[in-house]
């Protein structure tokens, strides 16, 4: 935090050169977590040697983001709105259905500098509840601690925080929450702790660990949906796009409806992902090594699925 608030950005930017450089030579396990799920990415038609090159530039830019996101901390909020170009049409939809009652829920994937698109949002004017990890590492505490005194109401996954978060979006408010990243304890769709049922979404063809709360959340609140993505361009610095509304399908089935609707929620991630992969912070494994496992439930999507 005090080198990104202390150093220009051309050293901050070197350092994460430097830093990247050695982790990709190293070749620590974080390394081969990158490298499994950029194959799963590109396919096996990309050879070891453009593998390797890009995890090493996850790695820079994960460092490069970082920088970021720090010196833009306790900066007034027409700095973070400059600083990630955010659609104007979002903030006024957003706007818009909150006046009118209407609960907002914003999903977010781990591309690029998402947590200072998050702010950007924020410095609009709008009070976001964000959803993170029930148990996160100590790295993510900081963080947390960082968004918190940004004005975000930072709230780790636990029964109360999804209530919370329930109650916010029945009233018209906003809520955020990450659409991409594995988390264990969402895994699980059976009716009691003898029945659970790991399921797995596809993602890039394959049985993926993708979260279900995020398609849960949708159908209980009846809340107005909207996937966004950062990507970083040379030349217009970070952009937000989004997708949506997003309406959820409802069939009565509740089980069904959260697999479906969390295939197609999986479907908009994968375009962004696929146009980015080397901008995909997502630095913990997505798919299982044998997704045959005894006991894993495996939803197939429907070529029919639309949006």
């Amino acid at each position: 935090l005090f080198i990104a608030q202390h150093t220009p950005r051309r050293v901050g930017y070197g350092l994460a050169r430097i830093v990247a450089s050695l982790i990709a030579r190293r070749q620590p396990e974080i390394y081969w977590t990158v490298r499994a799920n950029l194959r799963q990415i590109v396919g096996p038609e990309v050879d070891d040697g453009a593998l390797h090159e890009m995890a090493r530039q996850v790695f820079f830019h994960a460092g490069q983001t970082y920088y970021d996101f720090f010196h833009a901390i306790n900066q007034p909020p027409k700095v973070l709105i400059e600083a990630v170009r955010v659609p104007e049409a979002l903030i006024e939809r957003i706007r818009s259905e909150m006046a009118q009652g209407q609960g907002v829920l914003l999903l977010g994937t781990h591309m690029s500098n998402f947590d200072l698109a998050g702010l950007a949002i924020g410095a609009h004017g709008l009070p976001i509840q964000m959803l993170s990890l029930a148990d996160p590492q100590a790295g993510f505490h900081i963080l947390n601690r960082l968004r918190a005194t940004m004005g975000f109401d930072v709230t780790p996954i636990t029964p109360q925080s999804l209530r919370a978060a329930i109650r916010r979006l029945k009233s018209g408010g906003l809520v955020a929450t990450g659409v991409d990243r594995p988390i264990p304890q969402d895994r699980a769709l059976g009716l009691s702790s003898r029945r659970r049922i790991e399921t797995l979404i596809e993602f890039f063809g394959r049985p993926a660990y993708l979260p279900v709360g995020p398609a849960r959340l949708a159908l209980m609140t009846g809340a107005v949906v909207f996937v966004g993505a950062c990507h970083y361009d040379p030349d217009e610095g970070y952009v937000l796009e989004a997708t949506g509304p997003i309406e959820m399908m409802r069939t009565g089935d509740r089980r069904q409806d959260i697999l479906t609707n969390t295939q197609r929620l999986a479907v908009v991630v994968e375009g962004y992902v696929r146009a980015h992969p080397e901008q995909w912070m997502m630095f913990h494994p997505v798919w299982p090594e044998s997704p045959e496992s005894e006991g894993v439930s495996y939803f197939l999507a429907n070529s029919s699925i639309t949006l």
